[in-house]
């Protein structure tokens, strides 16, 4: 049974260290970076495709909630965050097709490993492949968030707090970026975005040297308390901390989602060859289920579900 309420989404530091990565022999270091170097992966495709911000930002929130209650193990991070960004693209209603998200994702490959970037051909057997490890990504992702995406970011309270607390106008922006890198972390799965709200606002504050109300208490007024705002502080300051994340081949082959795409040979079919395993209107096994699949397009009005 899946619990689709909002609380759901909010997990404790001992929960989220008893995680199923480290179930599965994955330590704590390693898990912080592939969990920064996926969101590194979502920001930079973001970019290319020219998605605004919040795309990215969700795209990271589900990302950070599928590896709560998945392994890093057994879910290849890579095809998984292709997917956050596909599945966000359309739910903040900046729609990318499929075909799109796979040719930055390979070439986004081929400059982080030093190989020649070559064209991806939409009838090799590379890319098919690809799209049909996203698409699997995609069902994954769905179903462990129940088909419930909504995502509440603390940018929306950003400059109603600024405003309230009558500061500066180029806090803004430092509170804006902050809240931007905390979405590589695990904050946006243990507090809600009004507390990481109130901690980049702190953060901001601080670095800029600028007093906040403490008589009465400032984060009183946005429902927030102090040791959380100290620990979100805390957490920005770790990751500022640490090296720039590298890829760890951590997926374990044979698992769900994990099967590689090393051994398919990247030389392009024909098309020929593409359309020669689809079924024909004179092959009598095929009837029955060529007869469906036209009535079912003529229905969605001749829309792909997959949008590519």
């Amino acid at each position: 049974m899946i619990n689709t309420t909002m609380n759901t989404f909010y997990l404790s530091a001992e929960e989220l260290n008893d995680s199923p990565s480290r179930k599965d022999g994955i330590d704590e270091a390693t898990e912080v970076n592939i969990r920064i170097y996926g969101c590194d992966l979502i920001q930079e495709c973001g970019i290319l495709l020219k998605l605004p911000q919040i795309v990215m930002a969700s795209s990271q929130v589900l990302f950070h909630r599928f590896y709560c209650n998945k392994s890093f193990a057994k879910f290849n991070v890579k095809r998984l965050a292709a997917s956050c960004v596909w599945v966000a693209s359309k739910l903040e209603e900046n729609p990318r097709k499929a075909r799109h998200v796979i040719n930055v994702f390979h070439r986004m490959k081929c400059r982080r490993e030093n190989l020649p970037i070559e064209h991806l051909e939409s009838f090799s057997k590379e890319y098919v492949q690809l799209k049909s490890d996203l698409i699997n990504a995609e069902r994954h992702l769905l179903k462990e968030m129940g088909f419930v995406c909504h995502v509440e970011h603390p940018h929306k309270f950003i400059s109603n707090y600024l405003a309230t607390l009558g500061t500066p106008p180029e806090l803004r922006q430092e509170a804006w970026n902050l809240a931007n890198d905390s979405l590589r972390t695990t904050l946006c799965v243990r507090f809600k975005s009004e507390v990481v709200a109130c901690g980049v606002v702190y953060a901001a504050a601080r670095r800029f040297q600028i007093p906040l109300s403490e008589n009465p208490p400032w984060w009183k007024a946005f429902d927030a308390d102090k040791s959380e705002i100290d620990e979100v502080c805390r957490v920005l300051a770790h990751l500022y901390s640490l090296p720039k994340a590298q890829y760890i081949p951590v997926c374990k082959e044979g698992g769900s989602f994990s099967a590689t795409t090393e051994a398919w040979d990247p030389q392009p079919m024909s098309k020929e060859d593409f359309f020669s395993g689809l079924p024909t209107k004179d092959d009598p096994k095929t009837t029955v289920s060529v007869t469906w699949e036209v009535t079912r397009r003529s229905k969605d009005n001749g829309r792909d579900s997959s949008y590519s």
